[in-house]
């Protein structure tokens, strides 16, 4: 059965490249281009996910606000199509939220809505690399930003998906540095944000990772993805 969102933006643009993307994950999308509009569908239809492009702040707060107070909408997952990293502060209409950051892509969205949703598809083999879920310590630093104790739980070697245990600014974020299971050596990557919820999970992308370290990163997350692909389809 199909999901339902709700749509609120100005751009064309946006608005273009969040009907091709969802229509691949069998969502369906209703289009408001005014926060007006946009809180009459909330008040007369529920919705999975409600997405607001932040680019008009103002509509965005309204929307979200107007999600807030509706019980209908108490079971929506709130996205904010952010502007800026201090766009987290935005994420307060629903339930449960994440801030997706610019510049937005066909995958950088898909894989947004999809971890918000928690959606599975058969298209999770299909990412450029291989992804193994994880419990690895790492250290964030970044400009004014004490060294940050996080978690990552899911590796390729693109990219992660972090826990952090506390509140930092998303602006700060520049490095990461972590040690492979078994490895004595730390790998150290310049990061982007890519996503952010408020239940202090991210998405980052590498950036000016070494030769040596991406060819480690590539060896062994694609070994652990297929050990645990194999183990799945065993106790299957």
């Amino acid at each position: 059965m199909a999901l339902h969102a709700l749509l609120f933006s100005r751009d064309q643009g946006i608005i273009d490249l969040a009907d091709e993307v969802l229509k691949t994950l069998d969502i369906e999308v209703a289009q408001s281009t005014t926060a007006q509009d946009a809180v009459q569908r909330l008040t007369n239809t529920t919705f999975d996910a409600i997405i607001v492009d932040n680019a008009d702040a103002r509509g965005a707060v309204a929307v979200l606000s107007a999600a807030k107070s509706l019980p209908s909408c108490e079971p929506s997952i709130g996205i904010v199509l952010a502007v800026s990293p201090s766009s987290i502060g935005l994420a307060d209409g629903a339930r449960s939220h994440m801030v997706l950051y610019r510049p937005l892509s066909a995958d950088r969205l898909r894989t947004g809505v999809k971890s918000a949703l928690g959606l599975r598809s058969e298209g999770e083999d299909a990412r450029e690399s291989p992804r193994a879920s994880i419990r690895i310590p790492a250290t964030l630093r970044g400009a004014g930003l004490d060294q940050t104790l996080a978690f990552i739980t899911n590796l390729s070697a693109g990219g992660a998906a972090l826990y952090v245990g506390q509140e930092i600014p998303s602006a700060a974020i520049q490095t990461i540095e972590f040690s492979l299971p078994g490895e004595k050596e730390n790998l150290t990557a310049a990061v982007e944000l890519i996503w952010r919820d408020v239940q202090g999970r991210m998405g980052i992308r590498f950036a000016n990772v070494s030769a040596g370290a991406s060819e480690s990163l590539e060896k062994w997350s694609a070994a652990h993805s297929q050990a645990q692909a194999k183990a799945k389809a065993a106790g299957a």
